[in-house]
């Protein structure tokens, strides 16, 4: 091969060169080319997702849930968090609520974790423990304020490898929560070995000035029975410690079930403004346990000054104290410590589940309620056997000394604020044996209700007792809304009752029997006038309850038409002008005529000088008896004039048609029927 020469060569190495630079220049363009075409594909997608999310938001737009405001679906998240109980079904130990919320769509998952309030109920329903759920839901509440829910599966309190697992549960949440207990807003602790118990006893004896926004607390045993051994629960008195002055609490609900009220520090008791103590009977004996006594509620209650509403489920205490002056009917008793009655000032709502006869007088002579306006009791029938200490003799309405009598009531309680009065009752003879040494001088509502078991179908209602032997003193003036459920009123015994109570307004029998004598006795007149333009006699007014303005009727299958129709009519007919003008100017000549016999006026009473001087005939006023109560006597006004019946609610009265139904509508009422 012949040799190159050297130009040659150098020509041959600037062709190459300038070929590789061509071939360079083509390949920036084609790198520059696929870039553009990069970004172009970069924006073809990116305005492909964003038509698609205006897609998906248009089409979730035909769904109405989605119309909502943000503002609104938070509310509506929260409310279901707050009142769904479904995680305790499916068998979760954590509320499974907001982790459900936030798997339904991206939206409704971008709020759920915005809203810290929406992981503030850290609850805990398994006894064996696991981190991870608990400590999700305090990440997730951000500063908001806690609700703490322990609450494992009750177990048999002879297993003590559930026993030991339920301690260890509750042993981890209190430790987690060790740092957040500031946050805490209320705590709900449910447990059967009292060992978990007293963790959460010391966290609030040893934390009390961290526990600066607890509201609510609720400790109760899930056992019937719960056994102390191994524990100072028993022992422990921190109602004897003196509390911190400077500690603040703003608790203003307490429960305790079970649990010994004493173990609970005066520090957290000073704000409480409800309190609820259940204490069910037990069926069999454990030792060592604990039993209420009434000193120790006396002495509990005494350091809640605010207390508004108390309630007793199935609480009736050992009675080891007693009064300091023992009332009429009452003997002293060396075995028993002396306490003077304990001042409840802004007690207003007492309820009372599950309560003794004779136990019921026993229980609140210990207590003054000046304020009571609310009381609801269940009476129970007492036991055939009792274990605990003998009640207090009082005045019942079997003994001879119970009877209404002119001197002061001894023995007597007087609930001079009662306003609300609602009894259930089993029968008949506990009913009367409860309430006779109570006098309840202004009540407004009254509620009388069977509490026994009774088929859907039973025709057969238990006897209501007279109304004078229920109460010392029956006579109601001051009484507006009356209410009979699941009782037989006997005949004659309505009539009697409704002549307590002249103010009445309001009248509703629910699933009672001898309705019909109740109808009549509304229905009958005060007595006969003529009618001058038909010439004829008619009824005129009425004998009892003339301002009664509303019938309910809700279940009541032995009452005939005829009688509603009477009592109705009875009422939407007044007098005829010219009596009712005669009755303003001559009121015994009234009453002659329409009584059939003369009536001579009484002569005004007299009354002394409060210095001896001459007597002077007494200014008109009210009668009232020794105790204040009014009299139930009808103004002769008032029972010719008795106020027309504006409302009747029947339901579930098959003897009843619609059609009768709407022929009150005649008189001016409304009728409800269903």
């Amino acid at each position: 091969m012949p040799t190159k020469s050297s130009a040659a060569i150098d020509h041959e190495i600037e062709v190459l060169q300038a070929q590789i630079a061509i071939l360079r220049r083509r390949e920036d363009d084609f790198v520059r080319i696929l870039d553009d075409m990069a970004r172009l594909r970069d924006s073809v997608k990116a305005e492909q997702v964003t038509l698609a999310s205006q897609l998906t938001e248009l089409e979730s737009q035909r769904c109405p849930i989605n119309w909502l405001p943000s503002e609104l679906l938070i509310q509506i998240f929260v409310s279901v968090t707050e009142d769904n109980d479904s995680d305790s079904s499916a068998g979760l130990a954590y509320n499974s609520s907001p982790v459900i919320i936030s798997h339904v769509c991206q939206n409704w998952r971008k709020l759920a974790f915005a809203t810290s309030i929406l992981w503030s109920r850290v609850s805990y329903r398994s006894r064996k423990w696991s981190t991870s759920p608990v400590c999700a839901f305090i990440n997730c509440s951000g500063s908001s304020l806690l609700d703490l829910t322990f609450s494992p599966p009750p177990y048999h309190v002879d297993d003590h490898d559930a026993a030991k697992d339920e301690r260890l549960a509750s042993e981890g949440l209190l430790h987690m929560l060790g740092s957040h207990l500031s946050r805490v807003r209320s705590i709900t602790f449910e447990c059967t070995s009292s060992a978990s118990m007293q963790l959460i006893v010391k966290v609030l004896i040893d934390n009390l000035h961290e526990l600066k926004s607890l509201r609510s607390l609720d400790l109760s045993f899930a056992s019937l029975a719960p056994c102390f051994a191994g524990t100072p629960l028993l022992v422990l008195d921190e109602l004897g410690v003196q509390s911190l002055p400077d500690t603040p609490s703003v608790l203003t609900y307490l429960r305790l079930q079970q649990l010994p009220p004493r173990v609970i520090s005066p520090s957290l008791l000073r704000s409480v403004q409800t309190l609820e103590l259940s204490f069910p009977q037990r069926r069999y004996h454990r030792a060592p346990q604990y039993i209420l006594r009434m000193s120790h509620v006396h002495h509990f209650l005494s350091f809640i000054p605010e207390l508004k509403e108390l309630v007793l489920m199935e609480t009736t205490p050992l009675r080891d104290v007693m009064l300091e002056e023992p009332s009429q009917g009452q003997t002293a008793d060396n075995r028993f410590t002396v306490v003077a009655p304990l001042e409840l000032p802004k007690l207003r709502s007492l309820t009372w589940k599950f309560a003794y006869p004779r136990d019921v007088y026993t229980f609140m002579s210990f207590f003054g309620m000046p304020a009571l306006e609310r009381w609801e009791i269940l009476i129970a029938n007492s036991p055939t056997r009792r274990n605990d200490v003998s009640s207090l003799r009082g005045n019942h309405w079997d003994e001879p000394d119970s009877f209404i009598q002119a001197e002061p009531l001894g023995g007597v309680l007087s609930m001079t604020a009662l306003k609300e009065l609602c009894i259930s009752c089993q029968d008949g003879d506990s009913l009367i044996s409860s309430l006779r040494q109570f006098f309840f001088p202004v009540l407004e509502q009254l509620e009388f209700a069977y509490a026994g078991k009774c088929p859907p179908n039973c025709d057969h209602k238990h006897p209501l007792p007279r109304l004078d032997y229920i109460f010392r003193d029956p006579r109601l003036p001051h009484l507006t809304h009356f209410t009979l459920s699941h009782h037989d009123v006997f005949a004659g015994h309505g009539k009697i009752m409704l002549g307590y109570m002249p103010g009445l307004v309001s009248l509703t029998l629910i699933s009672c029997t001898g309705v019909d004598g109740m109808l009549e006795a509304l229905a009958e007149a005060y007595g006969l006038a003529m009618d001058v333009e038909r010439k004829a006699t008619r009824g005129c007014g009425v004998r009892v309850c003339p301002k009664l303005e509303r019938i309910t009727l809700w279940g009541c299958s032995d009452f005939k038409f005829k009688s509603l129709f009477a009592a109705v009519f009875a009422r939407a007919q007044p007098a005829g002008n010219s009596m009712l003008m005669k009755a303003q100017k001559d009121v015994p000549s009234v009453v002659s005529t329409v009584l059939g016999r003369t009536i001579r006026p009484l002569k005004k009473p007299r009354v002394t000088s409060p210095r001896g001087g001459p007597s002077s005939p007494a200014k008109p006023h009210a009668t009232q008896n020794s105790h204040g109560a009014s009299s139930t006597l009808i103004p002769i006004e008032e029972a010719l004039r008795p106020v027309p019946i504006a409302c009747v609610d029947v339901d579930d009265c098959p003897q009843i048609t619609e059609d009768e139904a709407l022929l009150l509508e005649e008189f001016g009422t409304v009728v409800v029927y269903r």
